[in-house]
């Protein structure tokens, strides 16, 4: 038995669609992972089941995406790093109890598993909505029962298959930033009970250059609503939560960062790597790189300047397309 993990969106419907067409025995899966969460979705997951005629499963995680996902996602903020929600939910949500429950779990992202020197891998696609950067923290014991029926195709052709199959979910848009936000961050925190704690902006030698109204408001790498004046363009380059200071710079790009809570897919501990191309954050193009892994940590070498890293997120490494290592960004130099 197969299960399929159903959002009501047209990925996972089509998904369905073509194992069912395989005849092979699935079961929609569907998960309520937050109160405020839109039944629709969970509506239009069964409208599509029940047109497959296949069963239908909600099952209620809210409880352990709180603990999981959205108590990092607060801890991460305040703690002046940027969490990456998505990856941390693959990890222990979506992917978690449900893989003993089933022979496989099938999902609706755009990414290929497969086996390279008998290890389980994420292939990289050419499709602009390549999705194997949220693979990037899965195991072995994951990876070797996710299936991705999708993943050879682009999102018009599964609209295409949803469209001329009736299934009625094939104009639907896709979702949007994160799923268990609807107003901005910084107010979803503050719900959270996340309070403004004032602090200064500094520059590289210490000089105070304003003040800020609590840390978790930026990220490394942010230019804009500082409200700093300068006679050039500032950058924040570390945010201290222990002094509660934000240190400006006027660079934003870097070409070494440290990566540690390292999750080794095909590379091992203890050696070097060339040739390596690494994302920063998701949907953004890949960097030449070299990589020196030493047991629990590892730094990395850019080839050419590399903007947007930040602490917390992961960075993804792929060699010869396949993803090969992973880790959580801790020190970027600039």
């Amino acid at each position: 038995m197969i299960a399929v993990l159903m959002s009501g969106g047209v990925d996972s419907s089509v998904s369905a669609y073509l194992l069912k067409k395989q005849n092979i025995e699935i079961e929609g899966i569907t998960y309520k992972l937050f109160d405020s969460e839109d039944d629709s979705s969970i509506r239009d997951a069964k409208s599509v089941c029940d047109f497959l005629n296949i069963k239908h499963t909600v099952l209620d995680l809210s409880s352990e995406f709180r603990l999981s996902v959205i108590n990092y996602f607060i801890s991460e903020y305040c703690s002046g790093r940027t969490p990456n929600p998505c990856v941390m939910c693959n990890r222990t949500i979506k992917f978690g109890d449900i893989l003993n429950r089933f022979d496989k779990v099938a999902t609706g992202h755009y990414c290929q598993i497969e086996q390279v020197n008998r290890r389980y891998t994420v292939k990289r696609t050419n499709n602009i909505k390549d999705q194997s950067y949220y693979f990037c923290m899965l195991s072995q014991e994951q990876l070797k029962k996710i299936i991705t029926p999708v993943s050879n195709l682009t999102k018009d052709q599964v609209r295409k298959i949803a469209y001329e199959n009736n299934i009625h979910v094939h104009d639907k848009k896709d979702s949007q930033d994160i799923c268990f936000i609807k107003e901005s961050y910084k107010d979803f925190l503050k719900k959270y009970g996340v309070k403004d704690n004032p602090g200064s902006f500094i520059d590289e030698d210490g000089k105070i250059l304003g003040h800020h109204n609590g840390i978790f408001n930026y990220t490394v790498g942010q230019r804009k609503g500082l409200n700093v004046s300068s006679n050039c363009r500032l950058y924040v380059k570390k945010i201290d939560h222990v002094s509660n200071d934000i240190i400006l710079s006027k660079r934003n790009s870097t070409r070494k960062i440290k990566i540690i809570n390292l999750n080794f897919i095909l590379f091992t501990k203890e050696n070097i790597y060339e040739n390596v191309q690494v994302c920063v954050r998701y949907n953004c193009i890949p960097t030449d790189a070299s990589i020196k892994v030493n047991d629990d940590e590892a730094i990395i070498n850019f080839e050419s300047p590399v903007y947007h890293a930040c602490p917390g997120q992961f960075a993804v490494c792929y060699y010869k397309g396949f993803l090969a290592l992973s880790g959580v960004i801790d020190e970027i130099w600039f």
